[in-house]
């Protein structure tokens, strides 16, 4: 038996590449910017904060994320969160 090579880290945060990482504010997987020698993440949508990550099972399970749900989102697409802030602030201009 070989012994396989490990994984390459993500050039961008350092992490094993089964890291995904889930936007709060979005509601979406998204690609993310490493805060320098900490274990922060910003969103690289919506800037925030507000990221959590994990394996793509335990970010599944936790945030109770459909199939559909699963595929990482580009910066210019919106997500969820987006989506439903753009509704209320409409809801209130018309008010």
């Amino acid at each position: 038996m070989t012994a396989s090579a490990p994984a390459k880290p993500n050039k961008g945060t350092g992490l094993p590449p089964a890291i995904v990482y889930y936007c709060k504010d979005c509601r979406a997987l998204r690609d993310v910017k490493r805060d320098a020698h900490r274990y922060v993440y910003m969103c690289a949508a919506c800037g925030t904060k507000n990221v959590a990550f994990g394996t793509l099972r335990s970010i599944k399970g936790f945030y109770r994320l459909k199939e559909e749900d699963l595929v990482v989102k580009p910066i210019s697409e919106k997500g969820a969160g987006q989506e439903r802030d753009e509704k209320k602030a409409a809801l209130k201009k018309k008010k």
